[in-house]
């Protein structure tokens, strides 16, 4: 793509995206049912780009618009604590994620997944009571999610919803889903082959 098809590729996209604001959600659509190695579109246009190593210890997240560019890299260690790196952030570019997404019991002994925003303190919450695969709340407003995750659907692998009003946290609420959603089926996996013992909800969501 030449650099002018490129840029107006990125404000297309841009003023679309300003424009969710008075007409309705942001939705992004998953080319396959996987948060390691897909391809992400919003309407037909592709917007991210997830690839993953063979051994699952590194996953690259990818903004296609325009020129192909990084926006995080998620590490996965054996003995360390996994970390993501961020494309570019005014703090540090190098996170432990435990130190950004940290398990929570929410009201009604629920399981979270809480992290800080620009907006304000966010939850993604899931399990049995909830209506979607997880969805996120903003101040532990229960009642109304600003994003959700649904895989309910057939024509849609995965569909990460977001609300108008939030496409400045576009990335880090797509980035927490991913790495949490991940962190789920690794669980339904373990627990498919009876490889989970004693109290397991609680504990799922662990970040080392």
């Amino acid at each position: 793509m030449s650099t002018e098809a490129a840029l107006s590729t990125r404000e297309s996209f841009n003023e679309s995206q300003e424009t969710l604001i008075d007409i309705g959600p942001l939705s992004l659509k998953f080319n396959r049912k996987s948060v390691t190695n897909a391809t992400i579109y919003s309407s037909a246009l592709p917007v991210y780009k997830i690839t993953t190593t063979k051994d699952g210890s590194q996953t690259d997240i990818f903004d296609v618009l325009g020129s192909e560019t990084r926006i995080a890299t998620i590490k996965r260690r054996e003995f360390l604590p996994d970390v993501i790196k961020y494309r570019n952030r005014t703090m540090a570019n190098v996170v432990k994620i435990n130190n950004w997404l940290k398990h929570e019991k929410l009201e009604g002994n629920a399981t979270g997944v809480c992290f800080d925003s620009s907006s304000g303190p966010m939850a993604w919450k899931y399990g049995e009571q909830e209506r979607y695969r997880m969805a996120l709340y903003k101040d532990k407003d229960f009642d109304h999610p600003i994003a959700y995750l649904d895989t309910s659907q057939s024509s849609v692998p995965i569909r990460l919803v977001i609300t108008s009003g939030y496409q400045d946290l576009v990335e880090d609420i797509l980035l927490s889903a991913l790495i949490l959603e991940h962190k789920l089926k690794m669980f339904e996996r373990m627990k498919k082959h009876d490889l989970l013992y004693g109290p397991i909800l609680g504990s799922l969501i662990s970040f080392k």
